[in-house]
């Protein structure tokens, strides 16, 4: 009896001496990247070409913003601090400065909103069509911005050819002066970036559409 206990009990078992772990795992190569910003793979030829001038033309835009932004905020910050502190007004000049930039910085910042696409959207119907339907509507929302652009440089055109050069008030920066009709330059400038970026944004569109292709979800977040 003592024998078949024996035999019937299980033999230890031949464990092998534990591997050592490294502290941390090799490093591989990833193929996403937070470092860069994302890219438009499915972009042709013509839409990737027509993609980067428009993001040129963007930061152009956006770098004049900036600029327009920090005189304004700087000239107006002195003026209020010359006339509570020191008791002085500086002119008015400043006025001059701040009201213009100001106007500029809406012409500006519309034109700039229109190559972010969120100047024109239309997101309750575009949820309803399908991606074909979304695409097709894109293209007529950039074609009416166009329209309306247009409508806005034909106007500011006719404002500034109708404008009296020695009227109102003026910025004298010793080089040169600037006066109300040079203000309104501003008018025609702003309303042709908007019909650029609108058409350029309307070639891509009409390319993935003749490509067959669907726009990512960031460029189709502007219908």
């Amino acid at each position: 009896m003592d024998d078949q206990k024996d035999d019937a009990a299980p033999a230890p078992a031949d464990v092998p001496p534990t591997r050592k772990h490294e502290l941390e795992p090799p490093a591989r190569s990833s193929q996403l990247s937070l470092d860069g910003a994302a890219g438009f793979p499915d972009d042709g030829p013509v839409s990737g070409l027509v993609r980067k001038i428009d993001h040129y033309v963007g930061n152009i835009e956006l770098g004049v913003l900036l600029a327009i932004f920090i005189a304004v905020v700087a000239v107006a910050s002195l003026s209020a601090l010359s006339e509570h502190l020191a008791h002085h007004q500086i002119g008015l000049w400043w006025t001059w400065v701040v009201r213009k930039g100001t106007f500029a910085i809406a012409l500006l910042g519309a034109a700039y909103a229109t190559q972010q696409q969120r100047l024109l959207a239309m997101d309750l119907i575009s949820r309803k069509l399908s991606p074909r339907g979304r695409l097709i509507l894109g293209i007529a929302l950039k074609l009416f911005t166009v329209v309306v652009a247009g409508v806005l440089v034909y106007i500011g055109l006719y404002m500034h050819d109708h404008a009296d050069h020695h009227a109102g008030p003026r910025l004298d920066l010793s080089l040169f002066t600037l006066t109300e009709k040079d203000a309104l330059c501003v008018i025609p400038i702003g309303g042709a970036l908007i019909v650029l970026h609108s058409l350029l944004h309307a070639v891509i569109e009409a390319d993935y559409l003749v490509r067959g292709k669907l726009l990512p979800e960031r460029a189709r977040s502007g219908h």
